[in-house]
């Protein structure tokens, strides 16, 4: 605990550091939006209308930082038995009060300037909230660990308020983890070598979709920065020749590699996942590094996904998807990028006691899926862009190869397509050429939903979805009458359960 702030039950101000933040993240957040304006104004310096546009962005900048050290000077908060206060405001005063059952997940993040000062952001994601309900942009290691494991404590089922107010008689100082813990286990360290493996298997199709934008967004300005005719010379010089395309192309590809690497090596880098009988905690990053956390009761739902490059490398994405709000699910997901076999059944197994795949029932999926699939993403397709230059050119003719190309696809989907049924949950893969996996136990789930198209019905087919407050999971294409029995079955089988979903 800080010297600063022997109890955080009383009203406490963040570090003198979040002022530093504050200002920081302003700039950061200027220089997006107006990044274009300042490239124009260095290039054109004798424009006026840009001239008056940085006076402007100057003084938005000044009120900013005044009314960000006001925010600083004026946040306060502190702990009470089940709820977090805060304080804030120099005219109109707020008060928030955030109970401690409300929050989800409880996350640390450090910039540049938090690990010069030795400083952490202490972020909070409640049921219900959009984004972050508190941010508490600086406190010290000490400070921001005592909050999280009083209110971790506080969440966990404690006998009585009557025994909760002796254990706290009995303790000193009343931010004191009432619980112990034995100390957390490294499941898994990604190396520089796992990184790379990572970097490579990245979707880079992505990162070429981004630097498409940030070209088109730039290209709006050519006008501008040069005349009419020039423009139009660029423009024919490059769109004229097919080796000047081609060379973009490969050249488009090539920076989006190695930023895919780049970006895999600045989030994920010292990547630490650490396993405790509370649950696990991820550490990672390098300029920024952030700490998350997830209980093992929180924990609805495990998915595992590998593409053909991460199977090479014998590597998967590992998910672990925590109890949240819909706004928040993504976010509040803890994300592995490197796992091999070993670790994601070391996670398993913690999440499914006593796994054994003996006791799964196997099943398939309708084989008519394929056609489904073949006739909305293959057939209709082809014959209406087929069909709109059938009468300008034969090539139009080519567009029928998409159809087997589609049916070869919709084939490797169903025949990856398998769920495995037990008495305590389900198992689930799937895949086009890489391939996903998830498992689930019956009593996370809080709701079970049969739907069915005008074609499943006339085939006797349904689709049943399984939802859990960490997200959905889905068996498509499946007979009626299991997928009657198998929604009965498991509403049975959460009503019979004892075990707490959260």
């Amino acid at each position: 605990m800080s010297s600063s702030h022997p109890s955080l039950k009383e009203e406490t101000r963040q570090s003198p550091v979040a002022i530093l933040i504050i200002l920081q993240r302003l700039f950061v957040t200027i220089i997006k939006s107006a990044w274009p304006v300042f490239v124009f104004y260095f290039i054109n310096p004798q424009s006026k209308i840009e001239y008056f546009m940085t006076l402007i962005a100057i003084g938005a900048v000044a009120l900013s930082t005044v009314g960000s050290l006001i925010s600083y000077f004026t946040f306060y908060f502190r702990l009470e038995e089940t709820e977090l206060v805060m304080r804030s405001g120099l005219f109109n005063k707020t008060f928030r009060t955030i109970p401690f059952d409300r929050i989800q997940t409880i996350s640390f993040t450090q910039n540049i300037l938090h690990r010069i000062f030795n400083v952490v952001q202490l972020d909070l994601d409640t049921a219900g909230s959009s984004g972050n309900e508190l941010a508490i942009k600086a406190l010290s290691h000490a400070d921001a660990n005592a909050v999280k494991a009083y209110i971790l404590d506080r969440k966990e089922a404690l006998p009585s308020q009557v025994e909760e107010n002796d254990l706290l008689q009995k303790n000193e100082d009343p931010l004191q983890p009432i619980i112990a813990e034995k100390p957390e286990k490294t499941l898994l360290h990604l190396s520089i070598k796992d990184l790379l493996k990572i970097g490579v298997s990245q979707n880079h199709l992505r990162t070429v979709g981004i630097m498409l934008a940030f070209f088109f967004g730039l290209s709006q300005y050519a006008e501008e920065l040069l005349s009419k005719e020039k423009e139009e010379e660029i423009w024919l010089f490059i769109f004229g020749s097919v080796v000047i395309i081609t060379i973009l192309i490969v050249l488009l590809f090539v920076g989006a590699f190695f930023l895919s690497l780049i970006n895999t090596v600045l989030r994920y880098y010292d990547l630490r996942a650490l396993s405790s009988d509370r649950g696990y905690t991820i550490t990672s990053g390098l300029f920024t590094k952030t700490e998350q956390s997830a209980q093992h009761q929180k924990i609805q739902l495990l998915e595992w996904r590998n593409n053909p490059i991460k199977r090479i490398f014998g590597i998967s994405t590992l998910y672990l998807k925590q109890a949240a709000s819909s706004k928040i699910i993504k976010k509040s997901t803890l994300v592995v990028p490197g796992c091999y076999l070993p670790q994601i059944e070391a996670v398993r197994n913690s999440y499914f006691t006593n796994f054994d795949k003996g006791d799964f029932k196997e099943y398939s999926i309708s084989p008519l899926v394929i056609g489904r699939i073949v006739l909305y993403l293959g057939v209709l397709p082809s014959f209406i862009l087929g069909g709109l230059y059938l009468m300008k050119t034969w090539w139009a003719f080519l567009y029928l190869g998409w159809i087997p190309i589609v049916w070869f696809l919709a084939n490797l989907y169903y025949k990856k397509w398998r769920y495995a049924i037990s008495p305590k949950g389900i198992y689930l893969t799937k895949g086009f050429l890489g391939q996903r996996a998830a498992i689930l136990l019956w009593y996370k789930v809080q709701s079970v939903t049969l739907k069915q198209s005008p074609f499943q019905q006339r085939k006797a087919l349904a689709t049943l979805d399984f939802s859990t407050a960490g997200g959905n999971l889905t068996i498509p294409y499946i007979p009626l009458v299991h997928a009657k029995e198998l929604k009965d079955y498991v509403l049975y089988a959460v009503e019979k359960s004892k075990e707490d979903w959260m």
